[in-house]
């Protein structure tokens, strides 16, 4: 999807500001010790007309607290579409002691493109540096941004949110609408607000907003726009109206043609059942049409034409949307895009409508309820990939917000079966099989698609200790059936003191997770964000063999912890002397997102699972 002015990494985490600009997203700079920078004065003035063209000003001054901060604030990535956009930029350094240090428009880097995914862009870039910050100075950054012609006419949608994990010792943003003001839908949350003023056809919103000390988010936090402070300017009264906006869009793009008639009955001969048809023509997508992301101007909202997408044989999300629906069409199957963010651990919809703040496009098939996103490669037919599960999207053909169906210990797993030989001083001889089902299947597929063979022994050795080596069987990853499955074989260089006496690690054989990890993810003391959680099943089986020489003196007991929404079961056995069995499964049933409100009463339990993990086989 079109990104229209890219601020950076930096200027999204301090002004987290999505619609008209949206930002890709990024990564707290610090998760935890002091604020590596705060915002000391942050003004914004934005005008608009309702035929979606605005002009904003803006003056940020940045002032890093440490060292990380000094880093991070030292340059600003910047970008613009031209033909569209106009960018005017002014910088400079304030010094503690007052004096100022300009950027000279001539030190400011200028180049094509901004995205670091390959593809096709007309992006003009603007990179601004300030070589001589240092822990208490002020970078200040003075941007105008006019958007000269609108990405879609008639509409100006924009949200401005104060994260609170910045510190912002003041800020103001001012809003001036053009013509009739009840054209803009306005929400506003935890900011203050001064009366709007109308003079000469026009009406003046303003808002201030401090947070006079950063929070540091917890681990896995999830900080949807509506549960931040914000601003949302809107000239859409709801969903519905920007699905009609996007039918508008598309509604010449998946015209059936006789090439396109021809090759769903080529690929679907043979099939009469239609369920099986769409995942051949969805399996053909998938394998043939290569992923390019494509922006150009407006064609980062602009589908190509399905025609045109087959004889290219490439095309972005996009464009293998448009073309699947055409394929479905000829055999009489209906479809729709679905709007959708996917790269943001973001999973309902903003407060305000707007055609800008996503990012993927999939399909749905009504017929059979199905959600499929060819673009994701290693995605079989009906399963979408962890990044599009449990989503709040946007149907277009209907305007309706749907969720996209969660992750769960029914349609996810992952199982390791390992046979263990500790052989007599202590190193191990291992042969594991892995077996995946669901989204879980479509990470291993990719993980184990772009991991390369030459570099296995690299992999085990950081995964397994020093004198470790090993190869990975991959299976093939690229059928995209409903399982997959790999195996590895591999030497661990010490896993065991052997003649003892000693304990077992817990971790007897590798696999692709870690129970602890999953169970209770960083279990901090308490939590104060909603966070993201982990779904799926999860199964470990091990049978170990120690020298003859060697026996178990004490196995620990077996035990099944249970809190809400995860079922822990562990099993140990002793079959011979020197033979240990030892079996654990994680259920996971916990919807995308935790509640912050709920963790107390779940984190013993949480804690109680951590503990049984750790349990330690005894052996001399």
């Amino acid at each position: 999807m079109k990104s229209a002015f890219v601020v950076g990494l930096l200027l999204w985490l301090a002004a987290g500001e999505a619609g008209a600009q949206p930002a890709s997203a990024p990564a707290p700079l610090a998760a935890e010790g002091s604020a590596p920078f705060e915002i000391v004065r942050r003004n914004v003035d934005l005008e608009a007309a309702a035929d979606g063209r605005f002009w904003k000003a803006e003056e940020v001054h940045y002032r890093p607290l440490t060292s990380i901060g000094v880093e991070a604030l030292q340059k600003f990535d910047l970008s613009f579409t031209q033909g569209y956009e106009i960018l005017r930029v002014r910088a400079y350094t304030l010094k503690k002691d007052g004096r100022r240090i300009d950027i000279p428009q001539d030190n400011m880097l200028r180049g094509r493109g901004s995205s670091t995914q390959p593809g096709f862009e007309d992006t003009q870039s603007l990179t601004v540096v300030f070589p001589s910050l240092e822990i208490g100075d002020q970078a200040v950054l003075i941007t105008q941004t006019e958007q000269a012609v609108p990405w879609f006419p008639d509409i100006f949608a924009i949200t401005q949110t104060f994260p609170r994990r910045v510190a912002v010792k003041e800020a103001n943003f001012s809003f001036t609408s053009q013509g009739k003001d009840n054209s803009f839908h306005i929400d506003a949350k935890g900011v203050e607000a001064d009366a709007s003023l109308s003079a000469g056809g026009k009406t003046r919103h303003a808002w201030h907003y401090h947070n006079d000390s950063y929070r540091v988010p917890d681990p896995d936090a999830v900080e949807e726009e509506a549960d931040q402070p914000h601003i949302s300017i809107t000239t859409l009264g709801g969903w519905s109206d920007m699905a009609a906006l996007y039918t508008e869009i598309f509604k010449d793009r998946t015209e059936v043609t006789p090439e396109i008639t021809k090759l769903a009955a080529e690929l679907t001969a043979g099939e009469s059942d239609k369920r099986a048809q769409a995942r051949k023509l969805y399996d053909w997508v998938s394998s043939h049409i290569r992923y390019v992301n494509i922006v150009l101007g407006a064609g980062g909202f602009l589908p190509h034409k399905a025609a045109d997408v087959l004889k290219n044989g490439y095309g972005d999300c996009k464009d293998h949307v448009m073309l699947l629906e055409a394929l479905l069409a000829a055999k009489g199957i209906k479809s729709s895009p679905v709007l959708i963010r996917a790269a943001d651990k973001i999973y309902k919809l903003p407060p305000g409508p707007s055609p800008y703040i996503f990012d993927h496009l999939i399909s749905y098939i009504p017929e059979f309820q199905l959600f499929a996103d060819s673009t994701a490669q290693y995605a079989p037919f009906g399963v979408l990939p962890s990044s599009d599960a449990g989503k709040e999207v946007v149907i277009v053909s209907t305007g309706k917000v749907a969720r996209t169906p969660p992750m769960t210990a029914a349609n996810s797993s992952l199982t390791a079966v390992s046979t263990v030989i500790i052989n007599p001083d202590g190193s191990a001889d291992t042969d594991s099989k892995f077996t995946a089902s669901g989204a879980l299947a479509v990470d291993m597929r990719a993980l184990m698609a772009v991991t390369t063979s030459d570099r296995d022994n690299d992999f085990f050795r950081a995964a397994l200790g020093p004198g470790s080596s090993g190869k990975f069987q991959r299976g093939q990853p690229d059928m995209l059936g409903e399982r997959y499955e790999f195996s590895a074989r591999y030497h661990m260089g010490h896993l065991a003191n052997i003649p003892g006496p000693g304990a077992l690690p817990v971790g007897l054989a590798y696999k692709p997770f870690t129970f602890s990890a999953l169970a209770g993810q960083n279990l901090p003391l308490a939590r104060q964000d909603n966070y993201a959680c982990a779904s799926g099943t999860f199964s470990e089986d091990v049978i170990a063999t120690l020298p003859v020489s060697t026996g178990i003196t004490t196995l620990p007991e077996s035990k099944t912890v249970t809190v809400e929404g995860a079922v822990l079961e562990i099993k140990y056995e002793n079959p011979a002397p020197n033979i240990i069995k030892h079996q654990v499964t994680l259920k996971l049933n916990r919807p995308p997102v935790c509640l912050a409100q709920d963790y107390s009463k779940i984190r013993p339990g949480l804690s109680s699972m951590i503990s049984a993990l750790y349990a330690q086989i005894l052996y001399k």
